[in-house]
């Protein structure tokens, strides 16, 4: 494949246009343009650069990807790519939405053999994993851990776009802080530079003071008021300059740019990861006052927020990361990829802070519905709505129409990138879990094309055990749990599979010692039921009473809502069974259990 550089220089020459009138018309620096020509600099920071390039030089969608992947950005159309791009299926396979980034990191969890359709014992098992991925396309995982039972979905991992350009505003007005400052440990400072200005004497501006006004109001409204604004003495003019001032000053993010008579640029170079510009075009010289002094604050709240909001979370802040990136999306950014980008975290962080329910689930799907209907190629948060839906359907009454959808969302996932363990784990969940006619079959197929995948991981042969007790093939779920077992030798919820396995099979007493173990090591009260069930195979009867009773303790304390789920009820008649002396696990409960 060409070089950037390369394709820059020949679409350039095609168009017959100066690199003068190509920067004026982008708002990237004439200077950065014959760099990225001649090879100086290997290729751009931001995505949207690329984008208003592509459009100045009226490239074709396949040039204009071309020139996206040249520039090391995830093309527009991917699917007019993929024969030329061979490696862009692994690569995205750990992505999420495409707006240069944007984690999470939704949510369900690895399922557990079930007693009673044990919900709980797939979601008290379950780690979700949503994507979060920065803005520079850096990934980053966000783990959840549900407080129900049911299943327990694998990692995921996605690309996000960069978001373009969007707007906000952000003022008190301030002098130059004359001494560079400097952020005390725990402080979040952000730095504001004097813009440079490109026209005449008489239409300079404080656009420093505007913005950090601006954003100030912004922070306090927002409930984020502790970070701390300083404009700095001397204007960036490059964002190597930027980066300097970032580590002197330990700041969060630096805020910079520069102006002339046909537009405003600003970027926001930020910690640890690769920073995001905008460009307020001014139609009309005299519009410089209006853009300057409404839509340039406007975008810098919405890309301060933004910025802060992967601060926040980068320092395992989620609840300043949800303030943030909400107050973002409440400034309605008129660009679709920042409020895509908006959407997804939000929907990411919202389980995260206020809880686990199926309500909250719900909410972050409505965001990834809205989000995929701005950017419908962003597989990253197609797979987090599945898995939302995974999570959600754990947590339901009603499970089917969640596990249905799950089922949809991640089967598009695995039939975009069909080497991502992830997606394959917890649609094989989503089918176990559903356990319609085929269901346990396809869920066996699933967990054992992630075993190839990836055979060091334990939760494929896990999950395969219990897809495999369901089908009735004894030897195949030993070996996995065998392996399971050595892979993750401290595990729970395999030495709660084994005595499922074998309680359900009527082999009471190889069952007993991992049903012992498990309860010892679950305080939650989620593994009692399995124990009974063997303790009343062994004619403990009183024993087993006490643990069902300690089960439906758990059940009512902590999923009330989902008492039928349970089976509560039934369970209350097996308690009564064996308080006249009677076992109800004979032969015919046994395998309808073992079936779920």
């Amino acid at each position: 494949m060409a070089t950037f550089g390369e394709l820059l220089n020949r679409y350039i020459e095609r168009a017959g246009i100066t690199d003068t009138e190509l920067a004026r018309s982008t708002g990237v620096q004439r200077q950065t343009i014959f760099r990225w020509k001649e090879g100086h600099t290997a290729r751009p920071r931001y995505r949207d650069d690329v984008i208003r390039i592509a459009a100045k030089l009226r490239l074709t969608s396949q040039e204009r990807d071309e020139l996206l992947l040249a520039a090391g950005f995830a093309p527009e159309q991917p699917e007019a790519l993929v024969d030329r791009t061979p490696a862009a299926e692994s690569e995205a396979g750990a992505a999420a939405p495409e707006t240069g980034d944007a984690t999470s990191d939704t949510a369900a969890a690895p399922p557990r053999p079930r007693l009673v359709d044990r919900p709980q014992l797939l979601l008290a098992a379950s780690v979700i994993i949503m994507v979060l991925v920065a803005v520079s396309g850096t990934l980053l995982l966000s783990r959840f851990r549900p407080i129900t039972p049911t299943a327990t979905p694998a990692p995921v991992q996605l690309t996000l776009a960069v978001p373009s350009a969007a707007a906000i505003p952000t003022p008190p007005v301030a002098t130059p802080t004359k001494v560079p400052v400097v952020a005390q440990p725990g402080e979040q400072l952000l730095v504001i530079a004097p813009f440079v200005g490109y026209t005449s004497s008489e239409l300079r501006f404080n656009i420093a003071g505007r913005i950090r006004e601006a954003l100030s109001e912004e922070l306090k409204q927002s409930g984020l008021g502790a970070a701390r604004l300083v404009i700095w003495p001397e204007p960036i003019t490059e964002s190597t300059e930027a980066d300097t001032v970032l580590a002197a000053s330990r700041a969060v993010l630096v805020i910079w740019g520069e102006y002339d008579a046909g537009r405003v640029r600003a970027s926001v170079t930020l910690q640890g990861q690769d920073g995001t510009a905008w460009v307020n075009p001014v139609d009309d010289p005299s519009r410089l006052p209006l853009v300057i002094n409404q839509d340039v604050p406007h975008a810098a709240r919405v890309f301060a927020l933004f910025a802060l909001g992967q601060y926040y979370r980068d320092n395992n802040e989620p609840e300043q990361a949800l303030a943030a990136f909400e107050s973002a999306l409440a400034l309605n950014p008129t660009d679709e990829a920042t409020q895509a980008a908006l959407h997804f975290y939000v929907g990411v962080l919202l389980p995260m802070v206020r809880g686990y329910a199926a309500s909250i689930i719900g909410q972050s799907i409505d965001h990834y519905t809205t989000a995929l209907a701005l950017r419908p190629t962003w597989e990253n948060i197609l797979y987090n709505r599945g898995t939302a839906h995974l999570g959600r359907a754990l947590l339901s009454p009603v499970e089917q129409p969640d596990l249905d959808a799950a089922i949809a969302d991640l089967s598009q996932v695995i039939t975009a990138f069909p080497r991502r363990v992830d997606p394959r784990i917890n649609r094989g969940i989503a089918y176990y879990q559903r356990n319609l006619e085929g269901d346990a079959a396809a869920a066996v197929d699933d967990f054992s094309v992630a075993i190839e995948l990836e055979p060091e991981n334990h939760l494929g042969h896990y999950h395969r055990a219990l897809a495999a007790m369901r089908v009735g093939d004894p030897v195949d779920w030993q070996a996995d749990l065998a392996r399971a077992l050595e892979l993750d030798p401290s595990s729970v919820q395999v030495r709660n599979a084994y005595c499922w396995g074998f309680a359900t099979a009527g082999l009471a007493a190889r069952a007993l010692p991992y049903c012992e173990e498990a309860v010892a090591a679950d305080v939650t009260g989620a593994s009692l039921d399995g124990r009974a069930m063997v303790y009343a195979q062994l004619g403990r009867y009183d024993e087993a009473a006490a643990d069902l009773r300690a089960y439906l303790d758990w059940v009512r304390a902590t999923y009330p809502a989902l008492y039928d789920k349970y089976r509560g009820q039934q369970i209350e008649q097996w308690i009564a069974g064996l308080e006249d002396g009677k076992s109800p696990f004979d032969g015919a409960l046994l395998e309808a259990l073992r079936r779920g």
